[in-house]
């Protein structure tokens, strides 16, 4: 099979299973007993996954079905490594995607909270980084630049970094609030979004 055609099928697959995982996730929330929000960020921020998401679902699937932003194919074997990487990059984001939503289990929040049941989860994906899931959807964005040669693609993922660092240090700055040294000892150990680099 043609690499960029597999690339293609892989981006459109993945945002269509972002898209299905995403609503399934909400409307999980909306049916469960959560606890009472004790403190909840609603700035600009609180945005960014759903932007993150939404964003990848739209323009992932544009670019793969029309090519928009991608660029001609690269010189062989460059072209065949680069999207096998970029498509490896897009599988492992899925799959650490499940595994943090297997992780975190009942404390998932879509929301920047922290509830009266706001339990904090150190294990499986957790004790990879402290961000699995924002790590995921920044790794599929990367991925499917890489994948799909798409210039677009890889300047909203430069631009969605830095937000998800953003609003990575907002929910530490809750749960530091609420957890105080348990979270402290967590972040000393567990890296932030990059496993193995423990950076500020």
């Amino acid at each position: 099979m043609d690499l960029q055609l597999l690339a293609r099928l892989v981006v459109g697959a993945s945002a269509v299973s972002l898209l299905i995982v995403g609503l399934g996730v909400l409307a999980w929330e909306a049916k469960r007993s959560a606890g009472t929000p004790v403190r909840r960020d609603s700035g600009p921020l609180a945005l960014v996954n759903f932007v993150g998401i939404l964003g990848f679902v739209a323009v992932g699937l544009v670019s793969a079905v029309t090519l928009l932003g991608v660029l001609d194919p690269l010189p062989e074997p460059l072209d065949a490594i680069a999207r096998l990487v970029g498509i490896a990059a897009v599988m492992a984001a899925g799959l650490l995607a499940l595994w943090g939503l297997r992780s975190i289990g009942g404390a998932m929040s879509s929301q920047a909270e922290i509830r009266t049941d706001t339990r904090l989860v150190t294990t499986g994906a957790f004790g990879l980084v402290r961000h699995p899931l924002y790590l995921s959807i920044i790794l599929i964005w990367a991925g499917a630049s890489v994948a799909l040669l798409s210039w677009f693609m890889a300047a909203c993922t430069i631009v969605l970094v830095p937000l998800f660092v953003a609003r990575s240090r907002l929910e530490e700055r809750l749960l530091v609030d609420h957890f105080g040294d348990e979270y402290r000892r967590y972040a000393e150990r567990v890296p932030m979004l990059v496993p193995w680099f423990h950076g500020r």
